[in-house]
Formats: structure tokens, C-alpha cells, sequence
């Protein structure tokens, strides 16, 4: 009983563990999606960017005005790039995070499995307490029955 204790202890701080590690991993998984949704904004923007560029390219377009938006759609390139390796970081990061939950859940099965070993050897213990008891209590009326049966003059005795 008293190393169940100690293992309850164990369990509740393997939950928390794992609880955690879920939170963290979510938030990673959070954090890629809004990378993914940042990432297809600057293209879209890019994109409809390009579309305004060529429009007023066919109504005649000046040299400093093409290399404005040359310039623009360059830092947009750019910061699509970093967008695209901060995401691939965390991309990685969400796996660590993944992998470091399934290891935390896997602690926690292995102390429940523990004390369910625990608790069905217990059971077991109290079965077999419980028919040494009625064993004992059959012997014990059939040696007294037995007994009886061979000296009826006692019973009038009592």
C-alpha cells in the first residue's frame, strides 16, 4: 500500500508532465498553422501585387515606378523566405514536441499499468485469503460434525 502511495504520487506528476507536453505541442501546432496562413497572405498579396504592377504596365508604366515595384515585390520575397525557414523550425520544433508527448504518455500507461499489476495482485492476495478462510471453516464444521456423529452423547452434554 504504502509503494502505491508513492506511485499515485508518480502518476499524478507523469499526468502533469503529459498534460504539459500536450499544451506545448498544441501551441507548436498553433504556431505552425499561423506561419502556413502568414506565409499564403504575403503570397496572395504578392500575388495580387504583380496583377496591379502589369495592370499599369499596359497603360504605360515609368522606370521609377517599375523599380518601386520590383523593390516591393522583392522584400515581399523576402519576407516570404523568412517566413519559410522560421516555419520549417518550427516545423521541427512540433515534432520534438510531439515526440516528447508520446514519451510523457508512455511514462504515464506504464505507471498505470504498474499499479493495476499491483491492484490485481492484491485482489488475488485477498481471494486466496478468502478461501483459506472458508477452507478452514468446512474443515472445521465437517471435523466437528464428524466428531458428533461419532459421540451423540455430547450434544446433550453442551
Amino acid at each position: 500500500m504504502p509503494e502505491d502511495r508513492a506511485l499515485h504520487l508518480v502518476l499524478d506528476k507523469r499526468q502533469h508532465d503529459e498534460e504539459k507536453a500536450f499544451e506545448d505541442w498544441v501551441f507548436c501546432r498553433n504556431q505552425v498553422a499561423m506561419f502556413e496562413q502568414q506565409i499564403k497572405q504575403v503570397e496572395d498579396f504578392r500575388f495580387n501585387y504583380i496583377g496591379e504592377m502589369e495592370n499599369e504596365g499596359r497603360n504605360g508604366l515609368t522606370g521609377n515606378k517599375l523599380l518601386a515595384y520590383q523593390a516591393f515585390i522583392e522584400k515581399l520575397d523576402n519576407i516570404a523566405l523568412k517566413q519559410r525557414q522560421e516555419l520549417q523550425r518550427l516545423q521541427m520544433l512540433t515534432e520534438q514536441k510531439r515526440q516528447f508527448y508520446l514519451n510523457r504518455q508512455k511514462d504515464r500507461k506504464i505507471i498505470e499499468t504498474l499499479l493495476e499489476k499491483h491492484r490485481i495482485k492484491r485482489q488475488k492476495e485477498e481471494l486466496k485469503r478468502e478461501q483459506k478462510l472458508l477452507d478452514e471453516y468446512v474443515v472445521s464444521t465437517y471435523s466437528r460434525r464428524r466428531q458428533q456423529e461419532a459421540d451423540p452423547s455430547e450434544l446433550y452434554e453442551l
